[in-house]
């Protein structure tokens, strides 16, 4: 049970009674009685609190995505025959923190009451809600009875989908689609599935599925058609690098904010998107998929991944990677650079990416390096940071030069427009039918 302010208020009032026993003889049983009562109306109050099977409290809320403040609604059930003042707070898990309380409130007997309160996503991946707590008395009361509630339900956090200049832009691209796109000349035979027919003599024999014609006991035959829009496959660098932070978010939440967004532009152009994160190891792989089905899946893909703090092996893993990659496509390599020596093994991976495919290396500027190099140094321990940090910079430079010089289009781009211009150059690229 748990004291409230009124009892606290009754016990200061109370209290000029013990000063009668130094007056009087027996003026502390002044003092004792008034306590005595006291703790009767607490006994009272306490015993008139039903149980928790008297309650009944379920949550509605949407999409929780990384950093975004979603509003959950506490539907809130009494089935009791009393009017009670509950005070709730639901049990929330590490990946979410409380931006406003649920509002204490008098709940009518048989009545169904709805709140909402916000909540702020702080860390992807998979949690549980709890149960939810409530300080529960009939109003006026002195004292309250906590109870809980069950209630646990499992959530995902997800990357974060879009900020309010990303929809500023999803806005200008709906309103200018690109309806009108010059049609890019096809060579050879289609690869796209479109319909069953059957097998008539002269047909190619590659063509026959071998499963359908069992079942029909004819053969049956694959009619191709030639591919529909581009493929896009996005690679995220999950190692060592990607874990600075820059801000509130590492460099690994921001690529993962801009695949999220370029994945949803590429399903509103009708093109597949395919989206692998790797480290030392392919960590997650989603494989080409077109339609209403690539938020989903790549939205479930990347919810749980996480940076590790090993060394990228892009000998291993883009070469991987790479292999499933049937069709011609626009790879999206986002990762870190540091200078040429250390991208050695990048730079000669999206090379040989690029006999095949159009390769777009996408790395994020550190604005503080930036300032730092630009300042005018004023003590000689400012000098020796500028010196350094004008140092990384062109060692950077040197090495991103390098990449374009081999055909590797590179794409640099400060945190809070990283998802803006990755989308605007992907439109260019789509547009100028580069791929």
């Amino acid at each position: 049970m748990t004291p409230t302010v009124r009892l606290v208020q009754f016990i200061a009032l109370g209290s000029p009674l013990w000063l009668l026993g130094i007056a009087f003889p027996m003026g502390w049983l002044a003092g004792t009685l008034y306590m005595g009562f006291l703790i009767v109306v607490c006994v009272k109050d306490y015993r008139s609190v039903p149980d928790a099977a008297s309650f009944e409290v379920r949550r509605q809320y949407g999409r929780f995505s990384l950093g975004a403040v979603n509003s959950i609604r506490i539907v809130l059930i009494n089935h009791s025959k009393r009017v009670l003042h509950v005070v709730a707070k639901d049990e929330l898990p590490t990946g979410l923190e409380s931006v406003s309380r649920i509002e204490p409130i008098d709940v009518p007997p048989r009545f169904e009451y709805q709140t909402t309160y916000d909540v702020r996503a702080i860390r992807r991946g998979r949690y549980k809600f709890g149960g939810t707590v409530l300080r529960v008395g009939r109003p006026g009361a002195l004292i309250e009875r906590q109870l809980k509630v069950p209630g646990e339900e499992d959530i995902r956090v997800y990357p974060r989908f879009a900020t309010s200049d990303e929809h500023r832009l999803l806005a200008r691209i709906n309103q200018q689609d690109e309806a009108v796109r010059r049609p890019r000349r096809t060579h050879g035979r289609g690869t796209d599935f479109e319909s069953l027919s059957n097998y008539n003599s002269g047909d190619d024999l590659r063509n026959v599925d071998w499963k359908i014609s069992a079942k029909r006991g004819v053969l049956i035959s694959k009619n191709l058609q030639t591919e529909k829009g581009q493929q896009i496959s996005v690679l995220i660098d999950g190692g060592r690098l990607m874990s600075e932070k820059i801000g509130t978010l590492s460099r690994f939440e921001y690529a993962l904010n801009a695949a999220v967004m370029l994945s949803y532009v590429g399903q509103k152009r009708g093109d597949s998107v395919a989206v692998a994160t790797f480290s030392d190891r392919v960590e997650s792989f989603v494989p080409p998929v077109r339609g209403a089905a690539i938020m989903r899946r790549v939205l479930e893909s990347l919810c749980t991944v996480e940076v590790r703090q090993v060394e990228s092996d892009y000998w291993q893993v883009v070469g991987q990677v790479m292999s499933r990659l049937k069709r011609r496509s626009l790879v999206v390599m986002m990762t870190d650079v540091l200078d040429s020596a250390g991208s050695l093994g990048l730079m000669t991976n999206l090379m040989r990416a690029a006999s095949r495919h159009l390769v777009l290396c996408v790395v994020l500027t550190e604005p503080r390096i930036a300032e730092i190099a630009e300042s005018e140094a004023k003590t000689p321990r400012e000098t020796y940071v500028k010196a350094a940090a004008c140092h990384l910079r062109l060692q950077r430079q040197i090495a991103l030069e390098k990449m374009r010089s081999r055909g590797i289009l590179v794409l640099e781009a400060p945190p809070e427009q990283l998802t803006i211009q990755l989308i605007r150059r992907y439109l260019e690229i789509r547009k100028a039918n580069l791929q």
